[in-house]
């Protein structure tokens, strides 16, 4: 496997278990300052963003509903040059504690060994039933 497939593979993997430890000065350590968020659908965390403030930011308006974070079980990690493409199952609870557990299809792409563009697709009604706008 050529190490550039094996790079970014590594550097997703460190970022997913920081973030499951609940690292999140680790998990954030593995993003570019100029990094590139991604969410689909048509709610208030959908959309484009530029930049690890502004990821920083949005994170915390999820965190607000969310009662101690989202843990990400990654079922599958396939890895293309610079790309790794993740499926996982996330479990959470709102802050409310009702049960939030969405699935996941995440993109990430890695340069000089940090997230540079991070792609999220997921179930966006189970968002906008769980975050109220």
């Amino acid at each position: 496997m050529p190490s550039d497939i094996q790079e970014a593979s590594n550097i997703v993997r460190g970022a997913l278990e920081a973030l499951n430890s609940g690292d999140t000065e680790s998990f954030l350590g593995h993003f570019s300052d100029d990094m590139q968020f991604w969410m689909n659908g048509d709610h208030q965390f959908s959309g484009l963003l530029e930049g690890k403030a502004a990821f920083i930011e949005l994170l915390g308006r999820v965190m607000v509903g969310i009662d101690g974070g989202i843990a990400l079980e990654v079922d599958n990690i396939l890895s293309a040059g610079d790309w790794a493409v993740t499926e996982s199952n996330g479990t959470a609870k709102t802050s409310s504690g009702e049960p939030y557990n969405n699935r996941y299809c995440m993109l990430w792409r890695v340069k000089d060994g940090k997230i540079i563009v991070f792609k999220e697709y997921n179930d966006s009604a189970m968002v906008v039933a769980n975050f109220p706008q």
